[in-house]
């Protein structure tokens, strides 16, 4: 792009040489008169056009085994592998982390990393040594259930391995979904003991989200943006918290985790006691769902971090 961008203007029609008959067709008919230097501009530009396509997010796996020893961590290898197939390696070499193309480094569940690439540029990555395989983005969209009942785990001749483990108060769910209200009966650690002592996660606060939001039943929570960010704007600080401004995920953990709550109804009617189905389990929130969904790359970040906390 840049050497086109300097060529003098008798080898335009050279560089229009390169273009398809369609393109050739359109840069020519289209150009206004006298105007040498925009010739120059539009020719580079579609020349270049493979290589322009907008950055996307993509999630990497690699291969632990084939990393280089030259590399003191992980993350350094994953910016070398980026910049090596960087349109702009320039742009790549801004950082020690790819120029910002990298949003996650992934270690616990999964290796690899979630960076901002163009189809181009990820198709050259997945013939780089080490890269076991490059998936697109995908971004999911929230969903419900029903509860105890329907699973067959709310009945009183319920026991065995399943009934034990749904007892205990060591068991730590984790739920990755669009947050939690933890001012919510639900959450109440009544009756509880002290945290397990494996648990090495952490309360997020910050913005509306205070450390009242987590106690002896929500022992963890914590935010994952980066891949929403990156392909549908910056989120308002202030709601970058665990806090659940949809509900949905409120519902899931009471749904999953719930303590006891007598006298429930809905406007006064079908009055019983709301539970959920492991009513002793801890609950460990990981936000990932925000308005336009639920990014991989960000449910990934959960995922791993979860597995680190001792979920």
């Amino acid at each position: 792009l840049l050497l086109l961008l300097l060529l003098p203007v008798p080898l335009l029609p050279a560089a229009l040489s390169l273009l398809s008959p369609g393109q050739k067709a359109m840069s020519v008919s289209s150009l206004p008169v006298g105007r040498p230097w925009l010739y120059l501009c539009l020719a580079a530009c579609l020349v270049g056009a493979a290589s322009c396509s907008p950055p996307t997010t993509y999630i990497v796996q690699m291969s632990e085994s084939e990393k280089p020893a030259s590399f003191a961590r992980h993350l350094d290898w994953y910016a070398s592998t980026v910049q090596s197939v960087a349109a702009l390696a320039a742009a790549a070499a801004e950082s020690p982390e790819g120029g910002g193309r990298i949003l996650y480094s992934y270690d616990s569940a999964f290796q690899g990393f979630a960076a901002r690439l163009s189809e181009e540029e990820a198709g050259r990555l997945e013939a780089r040594p080490g890269v076991v395989a490059v998936f697109p983005e995908v971004v999911y969209q929230l969903h419900t259930t029903r509860s105890p009942a329907f699973l067959g785990l709310q009945s009183e001749a319920f026991t065995g391995i399943w009934a034990d483990a749904l007892a205990s108060h060591d068991v730590v769910v984790g739920v990755l979904d669009t947050g939690i209200w933890p001012e919510s009966p639900s959450f109440s650690d009544a009756g509880l003991g002290p945290v397990p002592a494996r648990w090495k996660g952490a309360c997020e606060t910050g913005g509306d989200f205070t450390v009242k939001g987590c106690n002896r039943k929500v022992i963890g929570a914590r935010a994952f943006y980066k891949g929403y960010e990156a392909s549908t704007g910056a989120i308002a600080a202030r709601e970058r918290t665990p806090r659940d401004h949809d509900g949905h995920g409120t519902h899931t953990a009471a749904t999953v985790a719930g303590s006891p709550v007598p006298g429930a109804s809905l406007l006064g009617y079908a009055r019983g006691t709301a539970r959920g189905m492991a009513t002793g389990a801890r609950v460990a929130v990981y936000k990932v769902c925000w308005p336009g969904g639920c990014f991989s790359s960000d449910i990934l970040a959960a995922m791993d971090k979860a597995v680190d906390d001792g979920v």
